[in-house]
């Protein structure tokens, strides 16, 4: 299967918004709003245990900088990238489906 070309997830994100939080454009695709949502479980968890990007990159097998790209917006991750994450920081970052009111 061929790797899709993504327009970054934060570039779906409105003018008066901010990444991940929102609001997103009205035209956004599910997988901007899904990386979202995925992003702020993970940024809290960074948060709530004082982990720096190493400390959470490192036993997720990537480097810093890919989940720096993740957390700031700029990709969309694989599936191998969100269990890697699961699986390291023992929490579920998957949102599941997001419905069409958490865009806004």
């Amino acid at each position: 299967m061929a790797a899709r070309k993504y327009t970054p997830p934060s570039d779906w994100v409105t003018s008066s918004g901010t990444w991940p939080e929102g609001p997103f454009t009205a035209d956004a695709p599910t997988y901007a709003v899904t990386t979202a949502a995925l992003v702020v479980t993970l940024q809290r968890c960074i948060n709530e245990r004082g982990l720096s990007l190493r400390a959470v990159a490192n036993p997720a097998g990537m480097d810093p900088t890919s989940l720096s790209r993740l957390l700031t917006g700029k990709v969309v991750p694989d599936l191998g990238t969100i269990a890697g994450l699961e699986q390291s920081l023992e929490v579920d970052l998957w949102p599941g489906r997001v419905s069409h009111a958490q865009r806004d």
